[in-house]
């Protein structure tokens, strides 16, 4: 944004915060007066006299308000960053520890590692674990090909494991 266009932009909300703040004073008071002729009249068993007041009022409040919100938007954004900021840092530090898990658990899955029953990721040659003994592959009892331990069918000849 140009220095030209930034200063027209300044006075811009400058009005609307004047603006904005005088019409929502203005119909503060009507709707104050025209609630305090409503009442009194009510309870008198009169009819109101000023309850245009009331009507014009309460439109006024609504518009008055929306009008000061563009004027404050900016400031009222930089409040709002403020606040947040805070809470999302502390969520992003709680958070850590379980994205951390996560992503050590997909890099030891696309190591192409064997896992063992122990928890324990081998190597992908491995025939046993290094942390138990226990044997990483088996024989097919089919075509006697080599199977990863926890295999339930040979993916060469399709025979069932035990």
């Amino acid at each position: 944004m140009s220095p030209n266009d930034q200063k027209k932009h300044e006075t811009v909300k400058t009005v609307l915060k004047i603006v904005g703040i005088l019409v929502l004073a203005g119909g503060a008071i009507l709707t104050v007066a025209g609630l305090i002729d409503f009442v009194t009249a009510t309870s008198g068993f009169e009819s109101p006299t000023r309850f245009w007041m009331l009507m014009l009022g309460l439109p006024m409040l609504g518009i008055g308000g929306m009008i000061t919100m563009l004027g404050f938007r900016r400031e009222i954004g930089r409040y709002m960053k403020n606040e947040s900021a805070p809470v999302l840092n502390e969520m992003s530090e709680e958070l850590r520890p379980g994205v951390k898990n996560i992503a050590s658990a997909v890099r030891e899955g696309m190591e192409g590692g064997v896992r063992c029953s122990c928890g324990t990721v081998n190597p992908a040659g491995n025939k046993f674990c290094t942390s138990c003994g226990k044997a990483l592959t088996r024989a097919c009892p089919g075509c006697g090909r080599e199977l990863p331990s926890d295999a339930n069918f040979c993916p060469h000849c399709g025979k069932k494991t035990e």
